[in-house]
C-alpha cells in the first residue's frame, strides 16, 4: 500500500527540517511526500527545495499564501497513494507511524486509522507510550461518539494521526479561511467511512509553538459557530439520524466553549468591552440550554457551566485558577 503524505509549510524554517527527517525517516518505506509551500517568506522554501532535490519520493508545490486548508487542498489533487496522512510542518511523526496505519488498516480492513498524539514544546526523539494500548475496531456510529464527545472527552477533530483510505477523501475539501478548518474535513471523513480502527499509541507529535497556556481572542474564533452550523446542517442529510443529535448537542456547546475562550485569553479584559453583546447572547444560549449541556459536560466544565450561569465573572477567574492548577485548559 502506497502511502501519500500532505505536508503544508508556512514560514517554519526554524521546525522544518526536524518534521521531513521524521517522514523520511520512516520504518514504513513505500510513501510519497507531497509539500505545499504556502507563500513562506522564510527559508522555508529553500529547505522544501533540497529535500525535493535530495529525495526522488518528495515533490515540491508552490502557491500564493491561502491558508492551512488551501495547501491541503491543494496537496490532495496530487496524491498518488492508496492512502493518506496529514503532517503539519512543525510537528513530527513517531518513526514507526506510518508503518502501524498500514499495518492496522489491512489488518481490520477499516477506511480509517486513528491513533492518539502528544502536545510537548520539547523535542523527544521517542515518546512513552501507554502501559496498556488499547485498540479497538469501531462502526461509524461508535467513533461518532468520540468525534461529538458523547463518550468522553477527547479531542478527535485533529486531521493529522489519522490514516485515510483515498476513496473516502473523494470529493472532500477543507473549508478555506475558517478557523478550525479540521473539525469539518475531519467530520466529513468520518461520514464516509464505514470502519475506523481506534488505538491509544502515540504516533504524532503535536509541537506547542508558544509560551503560554494562554492564546489572544478574536472575531476570527467565532468562526467555530460557522463549522457547526455547517456540521448541523449536513447531518440533517445523512440517514443516521444519530449524526444529528449529536451535532446539535455539539453546536450547544461550541457557545460554552467559546465563553471559555474569552474567559482564558490574554486579551481577557479587551474582549469583555468588545464581545459584551455576543458575551450575552452566548449566555442567555447556555441557560437555555442548561439541561442539555449538563448531561454531556465531565465535571469540570459542569462546575464552570454552572458558575457562568449565575455569574459570568466568577466563573472566569474559577476557569483561570484551574486551568493554572492543571497546566492546561480544562
Amino acid at each position: 500500500m502506497k502511502v501519500s503524505v500532505v505536508v503544508p509549510v508556512y514560514n517554519v524554517e526554524k521546525y522544518l527540517k526536524r518534521c521531513l527527517d521524521s517522514i523520511i525517516n520512516q520504518t514504513y518505506k513505500n510513501i510519497e511526500i507531497i509539500l505545499v509551500n504556502d507563500g513562506s517568506k522564510d527559508n522555508s522554501r529553500d529547505i522544501c527545495e533540497e529535500y525535493e532535490k535530495n529525495y526522488e519520493n518528495i515533490s515540491l508545490i508552490n502557491q500564493e499564501n491561502g491558508g492551512l486548508s488551501a495547501a491541503r487542498n491543494t496537496g490532495l489533487k496530487y496524491v498518488k497513494g492508496e492512502a493518506v496522512t496529514f503532517v503539519d510542518s512543525d510537528d513530527w511523526l513517531e518513526l514507526d507511524a506510518i508503518e502501524y496505519y498500514v499495518e492496522s488498516m489491512k489488518k481490520y480492513n477499516v477506511d480509517m486509522v486513528v491513533t492518539n498524539n502528544v502536545r510537548t514544546k520539547d523535542y523527544q526523539e521517542k515518546v512513552v507510550q501507554p502501559d496498556n494500548i488499547k485498540e479497538e475496531v469501531l462502526t461509524q456510529e461508535e467513533y461518532a461518539k468520540k468525534f461529538f464527545k458523547i463518550d468522553g472527552n477527547s479531542i478527535e477533530y485533529y486531521a493529522w494521526s489519522k490514516l485515510y483510505k483515498r476513496e473516502i477523501m473523494e470529493g472532500v475539501e477543507f473549508p478555506v479561511g475558517l478557523f478550525a478548518e479540521d473539525v469539518l474535513g475531519t467530520f466529513r471523513y468520518m461520514k464516509n467511512a464505514q470502519s475506523i480502527f481506534y488505538s491509544d499509541r502515540v504516533t504524532y507529535n503535536y509541537f506547542i509553538n508558544d509560551n503560554g497556556l494562554t492564546a489572544k481572542f478574536g472575531d476570527k474564533d467565532f468562526d467555530l459557530e460557522k463549522i457547526w452550523d455547517t456540521i448541523v446542517e449536513e447531518s440533517k442529510e445523512y440517514d443516521n439520524q444519530n449524526f444529528l443529535k449529536y451535532a446539535v448537542i455539539n453546536r450547544k456547546r461550541i457557545d460554552f466553549n467559546l465563553l471559555c475562550r474569552i474567559a482564558l485569553a490574554e486579551n481577557k479584559e479587551e474582549n469583555l468591552k468588545k464581545y459584551d453583546h455576543k458575551i450575552k447572547e452566548l449566555l442567555k444560549s447556555i441557560k437555555e440550554n442548561k439541561q442539555l449541556l449538563l448531561e454531556y459536560l465531565p465535571f469540570s466544565r459542569k462546575v464552570i457551566l454552572i458558575l457562568f450561569t449565575l455569574n459570568y465573572s466568577l466563573g472566569s477567574k474559577v476557569l483561570n485558577i484551574l486551568s493554572k492548577i492543571s497546566g492546561k485548559t480544562i
